[in-house]
C-alpha cells in the first residue's frame, strides 16, 4: 500500500514538470511585454515620429505622411539588394508596433493580430510602402532550428496582413534568428522581449 501512495505521487510529480517545460501556451495577452524598450531598430517600439507613442501609424493621424517628408530632404535609408530603401532611417519604423510571440509558437495571439491590423490599416493607401518583416527568437535551441522559427513567425505575420488587404509582392521576409535580441541576458523577462516580429517599413523603387 505504501509502495502504491509513492508511485502515485511520484507519477503525478512527473506530469507536473512535463507540464511546466512544455511551450507556453498561445493564449497569453503579449500585448504589453514589460521592460521591453530596446534599441528602437530591433525591438519593441511604442513611439512614433511625433515621439507620441506611435501615434503617427494611426490612419488619418496628423503624423501618418511623415515619412514622405523625409524623402524629399535626403533622409531615406541605403537600398538593400533589390533597392527597397528602409522608409524611417531614425530606427522608429513610422511607429509600427513589434508583434510578439509566445515560447516555441508561430501562432500570433488575439493581442498581436490587433496590431497586424493596425498596420494594415496603414499601408492600405500607400502602394509606394513596402514591408520587410524580422523574424526573431530568444536565445534557446540550436541556431539552425531558431532561424527557420524566425522564418515561420515572419511568414505568419506576413499571411495575416495579406489575408488583410496587404499585397503579398508589396512584402518580404527575413529571418535572424537569435542574432538580434532586442535585450540580452537570460530569464523569461528577456525571452520574451525577443520573441517577436518586426515590421520595417520600406520604399519600393519606382512607385
Amino acid at each position: 500500500m505504501f509502495k502504491s501512495i509513492i508511485s502515485c505521487a511520484a507519477a503525478a510529480a512527473c506530469l507536473v514538470l512535463a507540464a511546466g517545460c512544455g511551450p507556453d501556451t498561445p493564449a497569453e495577452d503579449l500585448s504589453q511585454v514589460p521592460g521591453a524598450k530596446a534599441d528602437p531598430g530591433y525591438g519593441y517600439n511604442d513611439t512614433g515620429l511625433d515621439g507620441k507613442g506611435g501615434a503617427g501609424l494611426l490612419p488619418g493621424s496628423e503624423n501618418s505622411g511623415n515619412w514622405v517628408d523625409q524623402g524629399k530632404d535626403g533622409r531615406i535609408g541605403e537600398a538593400d539588394a533589390d533597392g527597397w530603401r528602409v522608409a524611417d532611417p531614425s530606427g522608429n519604423r513610422l511607429g509600427m508596433p513589434v508583434i510578439y510571440f509566445a515560447h516555441d509558437s508561430d501562432v500570433l495571439v488575439p493581442s498581436e493580430q490587433a496590431k497586424v491590423q493596425r498596420i494594415a490599416a496603414f499601408l492600405a493607401d500607400k502602394p509606394e510602402l513596402g514591408l520587410l518583416i524580422e523574424g526573431h527568437c530568444d536565445q534557446r535551441g540550436t541556431d539552425e532550428y531558431n532561424r527557420a522559427l524566425g522564418e515561420r513567425r515572419a511568414n505568419a505575420i506576413r499571411a495575416a496582413l495579406a489575408s488583410a488587404g496587404v499585397n503579398d509582392a508589396n512584402m518580404k521576409t527575413q529571418s535572424f534568428g537569435e542574432d538580434k535580441p532586442a535585450v540580452e541576458g537570460q530569464g523569461e523577462s528577456v525571452w520574451r522581449q525577443n520573441r517577436r516580429g518586426v515590421p520595417v517599413p520600406m520604399i519600393i523603387p519606382g512607385r
